[in-house]
């Protein structure tokens, strides 16, 4: 179940908020699909936040394996 947040449509305040690039990459239906529903089950504002979000999920797993 999603969680619920008064700041559904507003930015994370932990965010980024000033960018430093820009990526741009092909992606299948189904990643483009399943980013979509992470962006409504995480009640972010863009696409952008669930990309930050997953990137900082998965580098505290790879520092956690490593140590």
């Amino acid at each position: 179940m999603p969680r619920k947040s008064k700041l559904a449509n507003a930015q994370d305040p932990d965010f980024v908020t000033q960018p430093d690039g820009f990526i741009n990459v092909p992606v299948s239906k189904k990643t483009r699909e399943d980013l979509h529903a992470l962006k409504k089950s995480m009640q972010v504002a863009s696409q952008a936040e669930v990309i930050e979000k997953a990137v900082a999920i998965a580098r505290a797993i790879d520092i956690a394996v490593r140590n």
